[in-house]
Protein backbone atom coordinates (compact mmCIF):
# COMPACT_ATOMS: atom_id res chain seq x y z
CA UNK A 1 0.00 0.00 0.00
CA UNK A 2 1.58 3.22 -1.45
CA UNK A 3 0.93 6.99 0.47
CA UNK A 4 2.35 9.70 -0.08
CA UNK A 5 5.72 10.38 0.99
CA UNK A 6 6.15 11.94 4.54
CA UNK A 7 7.36 15.08 2.92
CA UNK A 8 4.69 15.44 1.07
CA UNK A 9 1.88 14.33 4.50
CA UNK A 10 -1.00 16.56 4.47
CA UNK A 11 -0.08 19.25 6.75
CA UNK A 12 -3.62 19.62 8.92
CA UNK A 13 -6.37 16.89 8.50
CA UNK A 14 -8.54 16.16 5.87
CA UNK A 15 -12.34 17.45 6.11
CA UNK A 16 -14.30 14.16 5.59
CA UNK A 17 -17.20 16.28 4.07
CA UNK A 18 -17.60 14.89 0.27
CA UNK A 19 -16.38 17.61 -1.51
CA UNK A 20 -12.85 16.69 -1.85
CA UNK A 21 -11.31 20.38 -1.87
CA UNK A 22 -8.56 19.35 0.33
CA UNK A 23 -7.33 16.58 -2.36
CA UNK A 24 -4.46 17.00 -4.43
CA UNK A 25 -5.06 16.51 -7.78
CA UNK A 26 -4.24 12.29 -8.78
CA UNK A 27 -4.18 12.06 -5.52
CA UNK A 28 -6.03 8.51 -4.11
CA UNK A 29 -4.67 7.72 -0.29
CA UNK A 30 -3.08 10.32 2.13
CA UNK A 31 -2.20 10.25 5.81
CA UNK A 32 -1.63 12.83 8.75
CA UNK A 33 -0.09 12.58 12.43
CA UNK A 34 -4.01 11.07 12.93
CA UNK A 35 -5.65 9.40 10.25
CA UNK A 36 -5.06 7.40 6.90
CA UNK A 37 -7.12 8.38 3.87
CA UNK A 38 -8.34 6.84 0.60
CA UNK A 39 -10.72 7.50 -2.37
CA UNK A 40 -13.30 5.40 -3.43
CA UNK A 41 -14.66 5.51 -6.79
CA UNK A 42 -17.87 3.18 -8.15
CA UNK A 43 -18.35 2.43 -11.70
CA UNK A 44 -22.09 3.88 -10.80
CA UNK A 45 -23.84 5.70 -8.17
CA UNK A 46 -24.77 3.94 -5.05
CA UNK A 47 -24.49 4.03 -1.48
CA UNK A 48 -21.36 2.58 0.21
CA UNK A 49 -23.52 0.90 2.73
CA UNK A 50 -26.61 -0.62 0.64
CA UNK A 51 -24.31 -2.42 -2.40
CA UNK A 52 -25.34 -5.54 -4.35
CA UNK A 53 -21.83 -6.90 -3.59
CA UNK A 54 -19.44 -6.35 -0.99
CA UNK A 55 -16.85 -3.56 -1.41
CA UNK A 56 -13.37 -4.36 0.41
CA UNK A 57 -10.89 -1.24 1.23
CA UNK A 58 -7.30 -2.69 3.07
CA UNK A 59 -6.57 0.59 5.05
CA UNK A 60 -3.53 0.48 7.36
CA UNK A 61 -4.04 -2.08 9.84
CA UNK A 62 -8.07 -1.89 8.94
CA UNK A 63 -9.95 -4.19 6.44
CA UNK A 64 -13.44 -2.11 6.12
CA UNK A 65 -15.89 -4.10 4.02
CA UNK A 66 -18.95 -2.50 3.20
CA UNK A 67 -22.25 -3.78 2.78
CA UNK A 68 -20.51 -7.05 3.97
CA UNK A 69 -22.18 -10.13 2.28
CA UNK A 70 -23.44 -11.91 5.15
CA UNK A 71 -25.58 -8.72 5.99
CA UNK A 72 -26.05 -6.85 2.90
CA UNK A 73 -25.69 -3.28 4.72
CA UNK A 74 -23.29 -1.60 6.60
CA UNK A 75 -19.87 -1.84 7.50
CA UNK A 76 -17.78 -4.36 8.99
CA UNK A 77 -13.99 -4.35 9.90
CA UNK A 78 -11.08 -6.19 10.81
CA UNK A 79 -8.39 -5.31 12.44
CA UNK A 80 -5.84 -7.65 11.25
CA UNK A 81 -7.52 -11.19 11.65
CA UNK A 82 -10.09 -9.75 14.64
CA UNK A 83 -13.42 -8.74 13.88
CA UNK A 84 -13.72 -5.19 15.57
CA UNK A 85 -16.62 -2.42 15.57
CA UNK A 86 -16.11 -0.09 12.50
CA UNK A 87 -15.94 2.87 15.70
CA UNK A 88 -13.25 1.25 17.59
CA UNK A 89 -11.20 1.83 13.73
CA UNK A 90 -12.69 4.96 13.51
CA UNK A 91 -13.99 4.42 10.40
CA UNK A 92 -16.01 7.35 9.05
CA UNK A 93 -16.25 8.54 5.08
CA UNK A 94 -18.29 10.82 2.67
CA UNK A 95 -20.63 11.00 1.33
CA UNK A 96 -23.34 9.01 2.96
CA UNK A 97 -25.93 9.33 0.18
CA UNK A 98 -25.86 7.49 -3.54
CA UNK A 99 -22.84 8.87 -5.39
CA UNK A 100 -19.75 7.42 -7.24
CA UNK A 101 -17.16 8.90 -5.44
CA UNK A 102 -16.38 9.04 -1.32
CA UNK A 103 -13.31 9.79 1.05
CA UNK A 104 -12.59 7.47 3.52
CA UNK A 105 -10.51 7.89 6.97
CA UNK A 106 -9.28 5.28 9.52
CA UNK A 107 -7.49 5.92 12.94
CA UNK A 108 -3.60 5.42 12.79
CA UNK A 109 -2.70 2.70 14.97
CA UNK A 110 -0.90 5.51 17.31
CA UNK A 111 -4.41 7.41 17.39
CA UNK A 112 -4.87 9.80 20.40
CA UNK A 113 -7.96 11.84 20.27
CA UNK A 114 -7.17 15.85 20.29
CA UNK A 115 -10.00 17.82 21.92
CA UNK A 116 -10.51 22.03 21.28
CA UNK A 117 -10.97 25.04 23.07
CA UNK A 118 -14.42 25.97 21.71
CA UNK A 119 -16.36 29.20 22.05
CA UNK A 120 -20.11 28.72 22.66
CA UNK A 121 -20.62 33.10 22.21
CA UNK A 122 -23.94 33.64 20.27
CA UNK A 123 -23.34 35.86 17.09
CA UNK A 124 -25.42 37.67 14.78
CA UNK A 125 -29.33 38.79 15.59
CA UNK A 126 -30.53 35.10 16.16
CA UNK A 127 -29.23 31.12 16.48
CA UNK A 128 -31.38 28.63 15.42
CA UNK A 129 -30.67 25.06 16.73
CA UNK A 130 -32.08 21.97 15.13
CA UNK A 131 -31.97 18.85 16.77
CA UNK A 132 -33.25 15.13 16.65
CA UNK A 133 -33.73 14.53 20.55
CA UNK A 134 -34.60 10.72 20.02
CA UNK A 135 -37.78 9.16 21.12
CA UNK A 136 -38.36 12.59 23.39
CA UNK A 137 -35.08 12.04 25.57
CA UNK A 138 -34.74 16.26 26.03
CA UNK A 139 -37.73 16.11 28.13
CA UNK A 140 -36.86 12.15 29.95
CA UNK A 141 -33.17 13.45 30.62
CA UNK A 142 -34.00 16.63 32.20
CA UNK A 143 -30.79 18.08 33.64
CA UNK A 144 -28.32 16.80 30.24
CA UNK A 145 -30.78 18.28 28.24
CA UNK A 146 -31.23 21.49 30.27
CA UNK A 147 -27.36 21.92 30.36
CA UNK A 148 -26.65 21.66 26.71
CA UNK A 149 -29.66 24.29 25.88
CA UNK A 150 -28.21 26.42 28.54
CA UNK A 151 -24.44 26.38 26.87
CA UNK A 152 -26.18 26.62 23.35
CA UNK A 153 -28.27 29.38 24.10
CA UNK A 154 -30.94 29.46 21.43
CA UNK A 155 -33.41 32.00 20.06
CA UNK A 156 -35.09 29.16 18.25
CA UNK A 157 -35.18 25.94 18.83
CA UNK A 158 -36.34 23.02 15.45
CA UNK A 159 -36.90 20.33 17.18
CA UNK A 160 -37.51 16.52 15.56
CA UNK A 161 -38.31 12.96 17.52
CA UNK A 162 -40.28 14.06 20.27
CA UNK A 163 -42.20 11.29 21.96
CA UNK A 164 -45.89 11.27 21.46
CA UNK A 165 -46.96 11.81 24.88
CA UNK A 166 -44.73 14.96 24.61
CA UNK A 167 -46.84 18.20 24.50
CA UNK A 168 -46.65 21.86 23.83
CA UNK A 169 -46.90 22.43 27.00
CA UNK A 170 -44.64 20.18 28.81
CA UNK A 171 -42.02 21.44 26.53
CA UNK A 172 -42.55 24.54 26.56
CA UNK A 173 -42.68 24.42 31.11
CA UNK A 174 -39.01 22.86 30.73
CA UNK A 175 -37.65 25.47 28.51
CA UNK A 176 -38.76 28.09 30.71
CA UNK A 177 -37.65 26.46 33.88
CA UNK A 178 -34.37 25.47 31.83
CA UNK A 179 -33.56 28.74 30.07
CA UNK A 180 -35.79 31.29 31.61
CA UNK A 181 -37.68 33.69 29.43
CA UNK A 182 -41.21 32.77 28.31
CA UNK A 183 -41.17 30.23 25.84
CA UNK A 184 -43.99 29.27 22.98
CA UNK A 185 -44.29 26.16 21.11
CA UNK A 186 -45.58 24.81 17.94
CA UNK A 187 -45.97 21.09 17.47
CA UNK A 188 -46.96 18.66 15.33
CA UNK A 189 -49.95 16.42 15.95
CA UNK A 190 -49.12 12.66 17.62
CA UNK A 191 -50.85 10.53 15.02
CA UNK A 192 -50.83 6.27 13.91
CA UNK A 193 -50.70 3.29 16.75
CA UNK A 194 -46.92 2.89 16.38
CA UNK A 195 -44.04 4.73 18.30
CA UNK A 196 -42.51 6.09 15.18
CA UNK A 197 -45.56 7.30 13.99
CA UNK A 198 -46.68 9.35 16.86
CA UNK A 199 -43.33 11.22 16.96
CA UNK A 200 -43.63 14.97 16.92
CA UNK A 201 -41.69 17.71 15.56
CA UNK A 202 -41.87 21.19 17.26
CA UNK A 203 -40.64 24.76 16.60
CA UNK A 204 -39.97 26.25 20.16
CA UNK A 205 -39.08 29.86 20.32
CA UNK A 206 -38.26 32.88 23.26
CA UNK A 207 -38.98 35.20 20.87
CA UNK A 208 -42.91 36.24 19.83
CA UNK A 209 -44.36 33.28 17.80
CA UNK A 210 -46.90 35.06 14.98
CA UNK A 211 -48.38 31.86 13.96
CA UNK A 212 -47.99 28.38 13.12
CA UNK A 213 -49.32 25.02 10.84
CA UNK A 214 -48.77 21.82 10.16
CA UNK A 215 -47.83 20.78 6.94
CA UNK A 216 -50.51 18.11 5.45
CA UNK A 217 -48.63 15.95 2.81
CA UNK A 218 -51.79 13.95 2.05
CA UNK A 219 -50.43 10.45 2.83
CA UNK A 220 -52.01 8.30 5.76
CA UNK A 221 -48.50 8.33 7.25
CA UNK A 222 -48.54 11.84 8.48
CA UNK A 223 -45.72 14.38 7.62
CA UNK A 224 -43.95 15.09 11.10
CA UNK A 225 -43.12 19.00 9.94
CA UNK A 226 -44.48 22.31 11.05
CA UNK A 227 -44.58 25.69 9.60
CA UNK A 228 -44.29 28.72 11.69
CA UNK A 229 -43.61 32.51 11.65
CA UNK A 230 -41.23 34.60 14.31
CA UNK A 231 -40.70 37.53 15.24
CA UNK A 232 -37.07 38.39 15.04
CA UNK A 233 -35.73 41.45 15.35
CA UNK A 234 -38.91 43.18 14.65
CA UNK A 235 -38.96 41.21 10.98
CA UNK A 236 -41.14 38.07 10.45
CA UNK A 237 -39.14 35.12 9.67
CA UNK A 238 -40.17 31.59 8.80
CA UNK A 239 -39.59 28.63 10.04
CA UNK A 240 -39.58 24.72 9.02
CA UNK A 241 -39.20 21.89 11.59
CA UNK A 242 -39.11 18.68 9.61
CA UNK A 243 -38.50 14.86 10.15
CA UNK A 244 -38.62 13.08 6.71
CA UNK A 245 -39.45 8.81 7.01
CA UNK A 246 -36.40 7.55 7.87
CA UNK A 247 -34.42 4.53 6.42
CA UNK A 248 -34.26 2.50 3.26
CA UNK A 249 -31.78 3.06 0.17
CA UNK A 250 -31.59 5.46 -2.85
CA UNK A 251 -34.73 3.60 -4.67
CA UNK A 252 -37.56 1.93 -2.81
CA UNK A 253 -40.87 3.11 -0.91
CA UNK A 254 -38.92 4.85 1.94
CA UNK A 255 -37.11 7.07 -0.84
CA UNK A 256 -39.78 7.88 -2.89
CA UNK A 257 -42.00 8.89 0.54
CA UNK A 258 -39.01 11.37 1.38
CA UNK A 259 -39.53 13.04 -1.94
CA UNK A 260 -42.99 13.13 -1.50
CA UNK A 261 -42.61 14.58 1.63
CA UNK A 262 -40.52 17.32 0.12
CA UNK A 263 -42.75 18.30 -2.62
CA UNK A 264 -45.54 18.99 0.26
CA UNK A 265 -42.79 21.12 2.12
CA UNK A 266 -42.05 22.24 -1.11
CA UNK A 267 -45.33 23.70 -1.85
CA UNK A 268 -45.84 25.11 1.68
CA UNK A 269 -43.06 27.60 0.98
CA UNK A 270 -44.45 28.77 -1.76
CA UNK A 271 -47.40 29.13 -0.90
CA UNK A 272 -46.28 31.70 1.72
CA UNK A 273 -44.07 33.63 -0.68
CA UNK A 274 -42.02 35.03 2.11
CA UNK A 275 -38.78 36.41 1.51
CA UNK A 276 -37.06 34.90 5.01
CA UNK A 277 -36.97 31.08 5.89
CA UNK A 278 -35.03 28.55 8.07
CA UNK A 279 -35.88 25.49 6.86
CA UNK A 280 -34.07 22.13 9.26
CA UNK A 281 -34.62 18.81 10.65
CA UNK A 282 -33.86 15.17 10.25
CA UNK A 283 -34.05 15.12 6.35
CA UNK A 284 -32.72 11.06 6.85
CA UNK A 285 -30.67 11.41 3.62
CA UNK A 286 -29.59 7.72 3.53
CA UNK A 287 -30.70 7.15 -0.19
CA UNK A 288 -30.38 10.24 -2.41
CA UNK A 289 -29.93 14.02 -1.86
CA UNK A 290 -33.14 14.90 -4.27
CA UNK A 291 -35.52 15.15 -0.90
CA UNK A 292 -33.13 18.21 0.12
CA UNK A 293 -32.97 19.45 -3.46
CA UNK A 294 -36.54 19.26 -4.06
CA UNK A 295 -36.77 22.07 -1.20
CA UNK A 296 -33.43 23.83 -1.71
CA UNK A 297 -33.94 24.20 -6.03
CA UNK A 298 -32.28 27.84 -6.38
CA UNK A 299 -33.89 29.59 -3.60
CA UNK A 300 -32.19 28.42 -0.42
CA UNK A 301 -28.39 28.11 0.47
CA UNK A 302 -27.16 25.07 2.95
CA UNK A 303 -25.56 25.79 6.55
CA UNK A 304 -22.39 24.17 6.33
CA UNK A 305 -21.49 23.29 9.57
CA UNK A 306 -19.03 21.07 11.21
CA UNK A 307 -18.04 19.73 14.44
CA UNK A 308 -15.84 21.46 16.96
CA UNK A 309 -12.58 19.62 15.46
CA UNK A 310 -13.46 20.89 12.12
CA UNK A 311 -13.41 17.52 10.49
CA UNK A 312 -16.58 16.33 10.06
CA UNK A 313 -20.05 17.28 9.01
CA UNK A 314 -21.74 14.37 10.64
CA UNK A 315 -24.68 14.67 12.57
CA UNK A 316 -25.54 11.06 13.08
CA UNK A 317 -23.42 8.06 15.01
CA UNK A 318 -24.80 5.03 16.81
CA UNK A 319 -21.75 3.00 18.67
CA UNK A 320 -24.44 0.26 18.66
CA UNK A 321 -24.61 0.55 14.81
CA UNK A 322 -23.12 -1.32 12.10
CA UNK A 323 -23.55 2.23 9.97
CA UNK A 324 -20.97 4.82 10.46
CA UNK A 325 -21.41 8.18 11.15
CA UNK A 326 -23.26 10.69 8.48
CA UNK A 327 -25.32 13.63 7.70
CA UNK A 328 -28.46 13.03 8.36
CA UNK A 329 -29.56 16.56 9.61
CA UNK A 330 -29.49 19.95 7.25
CA UNK A 331 -30.53 23.47 7.18
CA UNK A 332 -31.28 25.65 5.03
CA UNK A 333 -32.12 29.37 4.57
CA UNK A 334 -33.32 32.71 2.73
CA UNK A 335 -29.45 34.32 1.38
CA UNK A 336 -30.70 37.04 0.07
CA UNK A 337 -32.23 38.45 3.65
CA UNK A 338 -30.48 36.19 5.78
CA UNK A 339 -26.44 35.79 6.68
CA UNK A 340 -24.88 33.06 8.57
CA UNK A 341 -22.14 34.51 10.98
CA UNK A 342 -21.19 31.25 12.73
CA UNK A 343 -22.57 27.47 12.67
CA UNK A 344 -21.30 24.10 14.28
CA UNK A 345 -22.81 21.11 15.27
CA UNK A 346 -21.70 20.01 18.70
CA UNK A 347 -20.15 16.98 19.80
CA UNK A 348 -19.28 17.17 23.65
CA UNK A 349 -16.62 14.45 22.98
CA UNK A 350 -14.38 17.20 20.93
CA UNK A 351 -14.37 19.75 23.52
CA UNK A 352 -11.45 19.65 25.94
CA UNK A 353 -11.62 19.76 29.89
CA UNK A 354 -11.56 23.57 30.08
CA UNK A 355 -14.66 24.37 27.92
CA UNK A 356 -16.82 21.41 29.22
CA UNK A 357 -16.39 22.58 32.87
CA UNK A 358 -17.00 26.06 31.67
CA UNK A 359 -20.03 25.24 30.43
CA UNK A 360 -21.18 22.25 33.30
CA UNK A 361 -20.92 19.93 30.43
CA UNK A 362 -19.46 16.16 30.34
CA UNK A 363 -17.65 15.11 27.11
CA UNK A 364 -20.78 12.27 26.78
CA UNK A 365 -23.43 14.69 26.88
CA UNK A 366 -24.46 14.85 23.12
CA UNK A 367 -24.15 10.99 22.69
CA UNK A 368 -25.71 9.62 25.84
CA UNK A 369 -28.84 12.13 24.86
CA UNK A 370 -29.34 11.67 20.82
CA UNK A 371 -28.20 9.43 18.41
CA UNK A 372 -28.29 12.72 16.75
CA UNK A 373 -26.07 15.90 17.41
CA UNK A 374 -27.36 19.25 17.85
CA UNK A 375 -26.56 21.60 14.05
CA UNK A 376 -26.63 25.46 15.46
CA UNK A 377 -26.57 28.38 13.20
CA UNK A 378 -26.30 31.98 13.61
CA UNK A 379 -28.27 34.51 11.48
CA UNK A 380 -27.93 38.03 10.59
CA UNK A 381 -30.71 39.73 9.06
CA UNK A 382 -29.74 41.70 6.02
CA UNK A 383 -33.15 42.82 5.00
Amino acid sequence: MTFLPLLLLTLTPIQIDGSFKDWPDETTKQEDALFLYSLIDLPKQACLQQLSEQHVVELGQYTVIFSPEEKGYGISCKKGEEWISPYEAGVVFAPTTAATKFELRVNKATFDKRTQVFDFTPQGDFRVVSWNVQFGNLLEDKDRGARLLKALKPDVLLLQELDGDDTPETLSAFLDASLGDNWDVAMTKSTGKERHHQLRSAVATSRKLQGAEHIDSGSWRQLKAIFTTIDCEKKPVNFISLHLRCCGGPTGEAEEQRQEEAKAIRENIAAHQSPRFVIAGDWNLVGTTKPLKIVQQKHFNVVDAYQPDGLLNATWSDTSSSFTPGRLDWMLYSPETLHVVNCFVLDTSDLNTETLNAHGLLGEDTAALSDHLPLVADFKLIK
